[in-house]
């Protein structure tokens, strides 16, 4: 026989808390149904404790009253900042949690409580505060500036006095409160004003300094002047320039005509200048006549001679004077080559030469002939001596014009640029006044607003009018707000529900027992060879008649050790088709017993010879599900010598044959690991198709632990909500360890109800009611069927 370790992977207890932690209907569903019956007095508990107290608490009245704050223009009034738009003052949310923390403090309450004393005595501030209630008033949810005060006291009575006083001191508190914040704010502003004096003073010094220093009196206005003179300039300049042109024609004409005369216009000017010098002619008149005498002397002397010599140098000395005394009178505007042609000019030689001729034909004829020819050449002389007397001073009045107009032009130029400069700094000046201006009038407005601000507050320091204002004025309650049947029954409804279903979650998760059949598959990572339900009476009445419709012969129980025996069938070891089966558990109480019983029951139908064993030699129960006497079994086996037929017994099940435990045993492990107990398993083999032998709880105590490697396979029995999931870690563990063939694991006692696992469909199917007319004991059981199915679905919602 060869034996395995089935599945040795190792047991992941975390995978099954992390599956735990999901929560549904379902779950709330099987845990209410589990734990019903202390949830249930639970419930009971706290509904009928919470309503008692609820039923059996104090009448309280309350007091309702309502307070109007002040509203924006009553802040308004004693506010110092300057006010904002009427849409931003009616539609800003308040918060009142500052005044309603005030208006509840100790200092508040102790002044109403002032005004109560003689009335009520005993009243405290600890127990007022308590029974008041204050919160902001809210329409279509929004925040308005209106309190509800309400006041609950046993006495109606005392409690609408209560409040009266409380809405009288709230209502003092304001009118002190806007007296106060109204000398406060006309405190600040006394302080302020001398600084905002000064401030304006200093801003209307700045511009007068501004005005001094840049000699304007508004930037607009001197940008206005400034451009009308740069025009005016840019006009004079044009006219001027039209001026000089005319003048430089009016020389070029005046030159053209001397030319045509044979005059040049450069000496000309000069020689009229001289002309007027009285110095100059009288020089120029010695050097003529010194030039006549020189002339004269020059016919009747030759140049040796110290007479003309003389004259040479005195003409000389005459010739230099004038060079100097016409540059005295000419400055340096004349060229020294212009200076001297004027002073060489031959006007002054030239004309005596006609003279001296006139002078040698007059000695010939002294007569007529010299006055005539006196007389031609004086008007001649005085003809042409007029006329270039004229072109001399026009010309002389063209330069001097011209000298004018350039001077003129050069000073049009110079105001252009300063005009041009001034003009380019009035922007900057336009910006500096603009600046000074707005800081003179902010200041000026800062300086009126105070001034206003405090001839108003002053007004509202004076006035009696309270700014809050009582709405509602306190009711007289007629009707206790407290107890509320209604409510306390409704209170006491939800609080004994969740209590009921927190004790049941409670008990739920301190109960360490598996309760699902995943969780067993999760823990022993076996395979699931059959599931078992759970039934008031776990018990298979075998009867090879056919036509009996017994709950017994077709329910879900006898199905599910049918579909277990099938999986058993097609179960192969090693060696070949299993024959020995081993059956155990955790603990006690899980129904291997049961188990093992009608699973032999089962294959014995099959036309299979099955032989059970009762190996549990501590506390045997298998003579009592087979309802057969336990004198003699196992133990006599073992121990004597006679054949083990001889302790076989028969049942009225035909093919199954039933070997009880016998007497007890003060050592069962020696019996059962004895070389007589091997070969009694060894002959059973030999005798019969199967071999059931029910062992003891292998967690509990190791006597299955000694049969383990003996049998083709063990078979695991783990109860619902009997065996923990340690236990049955450690069991599995056991098993792996002791390198056994485990066939699978059974999950029993699963309640249909809640385990999909579970073959409740067979029940509906197999035991509906057949009407018979002539079957009244028929008729009778299905009544009596569909009324315990009532209440059986009553009993689980």
């Amino acid at each position: 026989m060869s034996n395995e370790i089935a599945r040795s992977e190792t047991i992941d207890l975390s995978a099954l808390t992390t599956q735990e932690t999901g929560f549904s209907l379902a779950d709330l569903k099987q845990v209410v149904y589990r734990r019903w019956k202390p949830a249930l007095a639970v419930g009971i508990t706290a509904f009928t404790g919470i309503f008692l107290l609820t039923a059996l608490k104090t009448p309280e009245y309350r007091s309702e009253s309502m307070i109007l704050l002040e509203n924006p223009q009553n802040q308004q009034s004693t506010s110092i900042a300057p006010s904002q738009t009427t849409a931003s003052q009616y539609y800003s949310i308040k918060d009142l949690s500052t005044e309603i923390f005030v208006l509840r403090s100790n200092s508040m309450v102790r002044k109403a409580l002032g005004k109560l004393k003689d009335r009520y005595p005993k009243l405290t501030v600890n127990e007022l505060i308590k029974k008041l209630s204050i919160h902001q008033a809210i329409v279509n949810k929004i925040p308005t500036d209106v309190l509800a005060i309400s006041y609950t006291d046993t006495d109606p009575a005392r409690a609408k006095t209560i409040l009266e006083a409380l809405g009288d001191t709230y209502v003092e508190y304001s009118l002190e409160r806007q007296r106060l914040q109204a000398a406060n704010a006309i405190e600040f502003i006394d302080s302020q004003l001398p600084d905002a004096q000064q401030e304006l003073e200093k801003a209307a010094k700045e511009i007068r300094q501004f005005r001094q220093v840049h000699r304007l009196v508004d930037p607009e206005t001197s940008a206005v002047v400034a451009g009308e003179n740069q025009h005016n300039i840019d006009q004079q300049i044009e006219q001027t320039k039209i001026a000089i042109a005319q003048n430089k024609k009016q020389t070029q004409e005046l030159k053209r005509q001397l030319e045509e005369l044979g005059q040049d216009s450069d000496t000309m000017v000069a020689s009229s200048v001289l002309g007027q010098d009285g110095v100059y002619q009288n020089l120029a008149n010695q050097l003529k006549d010194v030039e006549t005498q020189y002339n004269l002397g020059k016919v009747d002397f030759h140049d040796d001679y110290h007479v003309i010599s003389n004259l040479k140098e005195k003409r000389k000395e005459l010739k230099k004077l004038l060079q100097e005394r016409a540059e005295q009178v000419l400055g340096k505007s004349v060229s020294p080559q212009i200076l001297e042609r004027i002073v060489l000019s031959p006007s002054y030689t030239d004309v005596q030469a006609p003279v001296a001729d006139n002078a040698t034909a007059s000695s010939d004829n002294p007569g007529e002939n010299n006055s005539n020819e006196d007389k031609a050449s004086g008007t001649k002389v005085s003809s042409e001596g007029s006329t270039l007397e004229i072109f001399a001073n026009r010309q002389l009045e063209l330069q001097n014009q011209a000298a004018t107009l350039q001077s003129q032009l050069a000073s049009l130029r110079q105001t252009k640029v300063d005009a041009d400069g001034q003009f380019l700094n009035i922007p900057g000046l336009q910006q500096t006044f603009t600046e000074l201006k707005r800081q003179l009038e902010l200041k000026s407005k800062a300086y009126n607003y105070l001034l206003e601000r405090r001839q108003e507050l002053a007004i509202s320091e004076a006035e009696e009018i309270a700014p809050w204002r009582i709405l509602n004025e306190p009711s007289l309650p007629s009707k206790p707000v407290s107890p509320n049947i209604k409510q306390g029954l409704v209170q006491a409804l939800v609080a004994s529900v969740f209590l009921s279903i927190a004790t049941a979650f409670m008990l739920q998760k301190l109960d360490q027992s598996v309760k699902q059949v995943d969780e067993i598959k999760q823990i022993t990572k076996l395979p699931l060879l059959g599931v078992i339900p759970k039934v008031a009476e776990p018990r298979i009445d075998a009867n090879i008649h056919v036509t009996r419709k017994s709950y017994s012969y077709y329910s879900s129980f006898t199905e599910g050790l049918r579909s277990l025996a099938m999986n058993l069938r097609y179960l192969m070891t090693d060696d070949g088709q299993l024959k020995t089966l081993a059956v155990t558990s955790s603990t006690s109480a899980e129904g291997k017993s049961t188990i093992s019983y009608n699973l032999s029951i089962v294959l014995a139908e099959l036309d299979l010879r099955v032989l059970i064993v009762d190996a549990d030699l501590r506390k045997p129960k298998l003579h009592k599900l087979a309802r057969i006497p336990n004198e003699s079994g196992l133990m006599q086996a073992i121990t004597k010598d006679q054949p083990w037929t001889n302790y076989i017994q028969s049942g009225s099940i035909k093919n199954l044959h039933l070997i009880t435990a016998g007497a007890t045993s003060p050592n069962p492990i020696a019996l059962l690991n004895s070389d007589k107990m091997k070969q009694l398993i060894q002959a059973w083999e030999a005798a019969y198709d199967y071999v059931i032998i029910d062992t003891p709880p292998i967690g509990v105590i190791a006597d299955a632990k000694s049969l383990a490697k003996e049998v083709d396979s063990i078979l695991f029995v783990a109860g619902i909500e009997k065996a923990s999931r340690k236990a049955i870690s450690n069991s599995v563990d056991v098993l792996r360890h002791s390198r056994c063939h485990i066939a699978g694991v059974v999950a029993n006692m699963v309640d249909p109800e809640f385990d999909y696992y579970a073959h409740s469909y067979h029940d509906s199917y197999y035991n509906q009611p057949q009407r018979d007319n002539s079957d009244l004991d028929a008729q009778d059981s299905s009544s009596k069927g569909k009324i315990k199915g009532v209440l059986q679905q009553f009993r689980r919602r």
